[in-house]
């Protein structure tokens, strides 16, 4: 929160006017969710604060979009092969009974924020697999405008409701603090698996590509890294919002454990009324010799068979605007990626959450097959810790919403932090250039370590 300043003024009368809100509407009893949303003083909220230890935050730059939530007074944690569906169904019976009273005309909508594990089976020690979270307070930046929405279940008193509330804000506009530095000279403590055991395992996987077994499977690695002092969690998001500002940018923080972040290239999926983007973002680039690469035999192999699966994951959901015949480059700060969108209109009843279940995990991150590279990755002990190469995301009340895959991304801890990364591998592959693939992505979020 860059300005945070600009919303203290605003405290007192807020609370008498979010009262009489309430009051109006039923004194927050009744069945299902009431959202009151209320304008915010233009530019007063465009970055994570400083400060806080549980949040969830998502921002999309490039869309002018920033969303800040706090509290949760709706939430359904899930895993499992039904666990987007789970979200899916908590998702329509929380907008079964959802009043929404735009106070000030805002435009806006209440939104929920959601994430979740790589594996469905995964049982995370910092987050839970999946979940899905309608925010007691959250701060809507889009455009110039700004916009506050307070939420309750209608299962306490108003003044329980109204208590928990400026509870909530007051928590932010505590908050002054002059932003901090990301940089905490990190040095690295450990890599898993270690080189010579991670070219070993890449080799198997290029042996039983060679054997017909599968077509590409994607390998990863965990980089921990221990400062000389804490993270600071908001000044991390902050450097990676300077230097990564084309990206997709998340933070959750959960209260005691730590903060999983990140600035993400690759959208999952989009949807907007029945319009759907998506992407395949497959083949990459680092240095000036794989960049003179980018564009060979392998490489667009890789790609392809990435766009394909899309493709054909969403035949079925939606009737396609746009297929590249082939893909175009996109330039990052410090890493180049071939890029293909998918356009397309989806027919009638299919939702957001319907459209990630179809596509994840695609072979960007997973491997294809899909079912035979993550049989594979879990014979060879593949793990994917905390919400990394799943996606994090918002749902609106419309339907609306975008999900971004996981990726360039870390879980601090204190001034303990495990960076992940991963490479595709298909036929043609050489372990070693992978393993040098992987290197350099680590090193977009080391270097905001190290400031």
């Amino acid at each position: 929160m860059a300005h945070n300043t600009h919303l203290q003024p605003a405290v007192p009368a807020l609370e008498s006017r979010l009262a009489a809100l309430l009051q109006r509407h039923g004194g927050g009893r009744g069945k299902g969710l009431l959202s009151i949303i209320v304008a915010l003083p233009e530019r007063a909220f465009a970055a994570l604060p400083f400060g806080l230890d549980e949040h969830q935050y998502w921002a999309s730059p490039a869309d002018e979009v920033s969303l800040f939530g706090v509290g949760r007074a709706a939430q359904v944690e899930t895993q499992g092969e039904g666990r987007f569906r789970a979200m899916d169904a908590a998702f329509a019976e929380y907008r079964r009974c959802w009043e929404a009273v735009d106070a000030d005309a805002t435009g806006m909508q209440p939104v929920v924020l959601a994430g979740f594990a790589f594996d469905q089976n995964q049982r995370g020690a910092n987050l839970p697999n999946a979940r899905l979270t309608v925010p007691t307070l959250l701060l809507q930046q889009r455009g110039a405008f700004g916009s506050a929405t307070f939420c309750c279940d209608r299962e306490s008193s108003a003044e329980d409701t109204l208590a928990t509330w400026m509870r909530n804000w007051h928590s932010l506009t505590a908050f002054h603090a002059v932003p901090g530095t990301a940089a905490a000279t990190p040095a690295p403590v450990e890599t898993e698996p270690p080189d010579a055991a991670w070219l070993a395992l890449a080799q198997r996987a290029v042996d039983d590509i060679g054997r017909g077994r599968l077509d590409k499977v994607v390998l990863s690695r965990r980089l921990r890294v221990r400062g000389a002092r804490p993270f600071d969690p908001a000044a991390v998001m902050a450097a990676l919002a300077q230097r990564h500002a084309d990206c997709y940018q998340f933070s959750h923080a959960e209260k005691g454990r730590g903060v999983f972040l990140g600035a993400t290239p690759e959208r999952l999926v989009s949807l907007r009324g029945a319009q759907m983007v998506s992407e395949a973002l497959a083949g990459t680039a680092w240095d000036r010799a794989s960049l003179d690469s980018l564009g060979d035999a392998k490489n667009l192999r890789e790609h392809r068979l990435v766009l394909n699966a899309i493709v054909r994951a969403l035949e079925a959901a939606c009737s396609f605007q746009e297929i590249p015949a082939s893909p175009s480059v996109r330039q990052l700060r410090d890493l180049s990626h071939l890029r293909s969108v998918v356009r397309g209109v989806v027919r009638p009843g299919v939702t957001l959450l319907n459209l990630v279940e179809r596509l994840h995990p695609t072979p960007a991150v997973g491997g294809y097959p899909t079912r035979c590279a993550q049989e594979w990755l879990a014979n060879h002990g593949e793990s994917r810790p905390a919400w990394y190469s799943g996606a994090t995301g918002w749902l609106g009340m419309d339907g609306d919403g975008d999900f971004a895959v996981a990726l360039r991304c870390a879980w601090l801890s204190g001034n303990q932090a495990d960076l992940y990364a991963g490479a595709g591998i298909v036929a043609g592959s050489d372990p070693a250039t992978e393993l040098a693939e992987i290197e350099a992505k680590l090193g977009v979020m080391l270097a905001v370590l190290k400031g």
